[in-house]
């Protein structure tokens, strides 16, 4: 593990320690910032608002997990291809969510 992992994952774990005994002042999380990046974005606007994917983008771990990569977020809003590919990621997501019901 380098050294700067180390580093980011404890200011994570601070960052939720402050924000459990002072909601107001915690720092965003990486995954935050990104979305609310993202949202600027009208292709990933709609998306989020439509009530299939939404749930996806904030409660699957494999789609958090992905936006929470600053160098994930800057290829899907530049390259139209990876934006492609993140879409489908979200719609195979969807799809394995609604077969597990």
């Amino acid at each position: 593990m380098s050294i700067s992992i180390i580093i980011d994952l404890l200011f994570d774990i601070a960052g939720e320690i402050i924000g459990h005994f002072i909601p107001d002042l915690s720092p965003k999380s990486k995954f935050e910032k990104h979305i609310i990046r993202l949202k600027e974005e009208a292709w990933f606007s709609s998306m989020e608002k439509d009530y299939r994917y939404s749930y996806i983008i904030y409660q699957n771990s494999r789609v958090k997990r992905f936006l929470s990569s600053e160098k994930n977020v800057k290829m899907i809003i530049s390259m139209d291809e990876e934006k492609e590919r993140f879409i489908n990621l979200v719609i195979e997501e969807h799809v394995k969510f609604t077969r597990l019901r």
